[in-house]
């Protein structure tokens, strides 16, 4: 008690001091006295009577209060108090309350609310979810089939936790907002492995199994199921994860006992025997990815089969010649990423498949002319093995709308028609998306065709196809991926995969590589290009030569490795502005690009020469710059007006920069303007050892959230006018550089809390 009446004597004056101990107790009640005061107790877990410590008597008068904070419901029943408060309730309820959004208003969906946050209660994750999964609904009889669906009796194997989260999910599913929805959920749920998986690799896979037709209906599809929690997404919006525990109860509780659907789920590496043949015989969807398994049954009888996963098992070596001879329903086979020779001659029983997938099989080298049985066979993905030719049974596939292939060895042009016989492509009426590592002119016939991949190993096929695809009745080119250029293996790929994952997304993505001189052909595909990738070309000096007027659509661009690159954008290959305006002509450049990511550039000096219009880089949202040894400045006053829509600028390995601004305009005059890049939101300076100032004092980026530094030496001093801190979330660093930083001005306080120390791992 002495240490509690200390305490309160200390924080209400500083004449009780230990002087006038020996009164403490009188000194408390006289400095309380007539005061308005709220004493907060913790941590109080024995009887306690207010009169000892001497705390004078509360009026209605003063207001004050007393709050005892504790942990033990029987200190409840031992002290006197006018309000008792679950401090659990609370909390509950406004997680909830804050993630149901203004459904709550109402006071008969408040009364079911409280229930189902009552039923909830031990697990957040299950308030959140039901939160999410009654977000703007209004309908009271949904509410109650919430508070119903949250008392079903859980079957004999589940219990507490495990039966209310099953509860919880099913609720979460019946509420998505269609089937498809739901398809994808199970998709992901059965064939992820308890492993995040990047965003748009899920959406690959449900466009790859028929799910969902196009990339934006993923996209959002994706949204969704992140906005309900049911899957969870990284900071950087790039992965998307089950919780482990949510994942298991989906596969395990939900997804395999649904009526009349049978689940065979197996799965990881520590798998090495395939299920036993009768656990095929009732399965009519069969799960069995990234295991050690190297052999499978000879003929397992799978009469009601219509799914069968089998991709990313490594051992995976031959099928039995009599392995599908009992699938007669199976409808998707799944062997891709396996180590199979071939196709066992029992591939032409699956007279029901629509899927085939076998890309990424290196050691393919032949297909079976038993494929001709697949009659129904709607996608064949091929891509990623070594077959050296195709079997003109290829033809018979007639209901075929998506065809990928890779053929190994194939050199010349002329070469083409000996390993795709003449005529197997245009046979193939329905073809809506074709991917081939060569080109051929038949499929200029193929009116259905709206979106394919094509390998052009020289200029001189391009150009055929240019003018191939002038004579088509349509002539414009909805979806494809052009590569045109020698794209010889090499030993090190220095664009990060993910940027390369990025690009093949894009709708309409050109990659030009090992290139020599400008060329009217690039020029015209270019122009239809949503996203383009220039790497080696041996002597361009600026961008720019390509024609500003091919670029207007370009919402993705990467650039490296072109050692003559001197220039992004040179303004003189514009035109001059009043012809412009006399012509009508446009003259804003590259004002749909979105992402610009630049690397290993020998001899590159600037992003922007020459003046800038108004519009010019407007859209743009990311920028990287990696190994420009010239680069000495980013961005000109002038480019800053029209950067208002860039986010993250990320600097590595730029060793002559010594700010990211110059603060002179083409005229001369210093700019003064209010804050520059005004959504800027993260900014990394990595490997950058002459950078002296971010901005030359500056105002910018005032909405900055993440900042990230590493080996900046020569950054001595910021200011909070270069670092605006009120929205500040992280920043990263070394250590002593933190301590020995000087601030221009005063340094916030709550700083050294962001602060995280760097690892060096973190860097690239």
């Amino acid at each position: 008690m002495g240490k509690v009446q200390m305490e309160i004597a200390r924080q209400i004056s500083s004449d009780l001091t230990e002087a006038n101990a020996v009164d403490m107790p009188h000194s408390v009640v006289n400095a309380l006295e007539g005061l308005k005061f709220l004493l907060i107790l913790v941590g109080i877990n024995q009887h306690t009577k207010l009169e000892t410590l001497r705390i004078p008597i509360l009026t209605p008068q003063v207001g004050s209060k007393i709050v005892f904070v504790t942990g033990s419901g029987q200190l409840y029943d031992e002290i006197e108090v006018d309000k008792k408060i679950c401090l659990d309730n609370l909390l509950f309820w406004e997680l909830f309350r804050q993630n149901v959004g203004a459904a709550v208003q109402s006071t008969a969906v408040q009364f079911l609310a409280r229930e189902i946050v009552r039923m909830c209660r031990p697990y957040s994750h299950a308030v959140i979810l039901m939160a999410r999964a009654l977000q703007n609904v209004d309908d009271i009889l949904i509410w109650k089939h919430a508070l119903e669906r949250l008392n079903v009796r859980p079957t004999s194997h589940e219990a507490g936790i495990e039966a209310l989260m099953v509860n919880v999910l099913r609720f979460c599913i019946d509420q998505l907002e269609d089937d498809k929805t739901r398809k994808c959920l199970k998709n992901l749920a059965l064939c992820n492995n308890y492993h995040e998986i990047a965003s748009e690799s899920a959406i690959g896979l449900w466009v790859r199994d028929g799910i969902v037709d196009a990339h934006d209906d993923g996209q959002k599809i994706l949204k969704n199921l992140v906005n309900t929690s049911l899957l969870e997404v990284d900071e950087n919006q790039q992965f998307v994860k089950f919780r482990d525990w949510d994942q298991d109860i989906l596969v395990n509780l939900i997804f395999q006992p649904e009526e009349n659907r049978v689940f065979l789920m197996r799965g990881g590496l520590d798998l090495i025997e395939p299920p036993e043949v009768e656990e095929w015989e009732s399965a009519k969807e069969i799960c069995l990815m990234h295991t050690a398994i190297s052999e499978l049954p000879k003929e397992p009888r799978c009469p009601s089969l219509l799914s069968l996963y089998l991709h990313r098992n490594y051992k995976l070596r031959k099928l039995s010649s009599s392995f599908f001879n009992q699938m007669p329903t199976l409808e998707v086979l799944n062997l891709s990423r396996t180590r199979i020779r071939c196709l066992p001659e029992s591939i032409s029983q699956l007279v029901s498949l629509k899927r085939l997938f076998l890309n990424d099989c290196v050691l393919l080298r032949s297909i079976s002319p038993a494929i001709a049985g697949l009659k129904r066979l709607e996608v064949f993905d091929l891509e990623g093995t070594k077959i050296k030719n195709l079997p003109r049974e290829i033809e018979c596939l007639i209901n075929l709308t998506c065809l990928g292939i890779s053929i190994s060895g194939t050199e010349p042009f002329s070469d083409s028609k000996t390993v795709i016989p003449h005529g197997v492509i245009s046979s193939l009426l329905h073809l809506e998306e074709l991917n081939l590592d060569v080109f051929l002119s038949e499929v200029c016939n193929l009116n259905s065709l709206s979106t394919f991949k094509f390998s052009f190993p020289t200029l001189e096929l391009l150009r055929q196809f240019n003018q191939l695809r002038k004579s088509m009745e349509h002539p414009s080119l909805a979806q494809f991926r052009l590569c045109v250029g020698n794209h010889a293996s090499r030993i090190m790929n220095r664009l990060p995969s993910d940027i390369e994952f990025e690009l093949e997304q894009c709708n309409r993505f050109l990659r030009y590589t090992n290139g020599d001189g400008v060329f009217t052909d690039i020029k015209d595909i270019l122009q239809q290009s949503d996203a383009f990738f220039l790497e080696m070309h041996a002597n361009l000096k600026k961008l720019s030569d390509l024609g500003i007027d091919s670029m207007d659509q370009l919402k993705w661009c990467v650039l490296g490795e072109c050692n003559e690159l001197e220039v992004i954008v040179d303004a003189s290959d514009t035109l001059h502005q009043e012809a412009l305006i006399e012509s009508h002509c446009k003259s804003i450049c590259l004002e749909s690009l979105e992402f610009l990511y630049v690397y290993y550039m020998r001899n590159l000096r600037n992003i922007w020469k020459g003046s800038m219009q108004k519009g010019c880089l407007s859209s743009l949202k990311l920028l990287t710059l990696c190994k420009c040894p010239e680069l000495i400045v980013i961005f000109s006053s002038e480019m800053l007006d029209n950067l208002n829509n860039l986010e993250e600028v990320t600097i590595e390995d730029c060793p002559a920069i010594k700010s990211l601004i110059t603060c002179q305009t083409s005229t001369g005059k210093v700019c003064e303007t209010s804050y520059f890049l005004p959504i800027l939101k993260k900014l990394s300076l990595h490997y950058v050892p002459t950078l002296s100032s971010i901005s030359c004092g500056l105002r910018i980026a005032p909405r900055l959230e993440r900042l990230s530094f590493y080996d900046c030496p020569s950054l001595k001093s910021l200011s909070t006018d270069e670092v605006s801190s009120e929205h500040l979330k992280k920043i990263r660093g070394e250590r002593s550089w933190w301590k020995d930083l000087e601030w221009c001005g005063h340094k916030p306080d709550h700083l050294d809390g962001i602060f995280v120390p760097i690892d060096t791992c973190d860097i690239p």
